[in-house]
């Protein structure tokens, strides 16, 4: 298989494409349309829409399908990941601000190790989903869920 040219007359412009601005801004494509291009600058996640008369000063560096820095993943999937990771920053700060009491901070603090514990234990692996939205948005877990929790909490050795 033959590498797609970098040159975007030659190979449109796709989500996921790595560019810089100059050698001075490196980012992610993450919106294409013939009259602009949204970039997530790195670092800092900066979002900027370049108009169509102003594309020509970005030099495409890689791919979205080529493999990222880590050889396993494509940049895409890095794409992908670092929006994921900023959509979870962002829900855990609007939490934060929600937050009561000294107890509750604990609380929360407890709840975040355990979701990113390397040893946990089976269940939190099982409940993951749910104890991320316990953390983020508590009030969309239901009751039971709830008290379950709380019940493998008292009865757990590593939570």
């Amino acid at each position: 298989m033959t590498p797609q040219p970098l040159d975007p007359r030659k190979s449109p412009w796709k989500r996921g494409d790595v560019c810089t601005l100059g050698f001075e801004k490196n980012g992610f494509v993450v919106d294409c349309t013939s009259q602009h291009l949204e970039v997530r600058w790195m670092p800092g996640a900066v979002v900027e829409r370049i108009p169509a008369e102003d594309i020509d000063n970005l030099l495409r560096v890689a791919h979205a399908d080529s493999l990222g820095p880590d050889g396993h993943r494509t940049n895409f999937q890095f794409l992908e990941a670092i929006e994921s990771l900023s959509r979870i920053e962002e829900a855990v700060a609007e939490r934060i601000k929600t937050v009561k009491n000294e107890n509750e901070k604990e609380e929360l603090d407890r709840l975040t190790r355990r979701l990113f514990a390397e040893d946990g234990c089976e269940w939190d692996k099982k409940h993951a989903a749910e104890l991320w939205a316990l953390l983020l948005e508590p009030n969309d877990v239901g009751v039971v869920f709830k008290f379950r929790e709380r019940l493998h909490r008292l009865f757990c050795s590593r939570s």
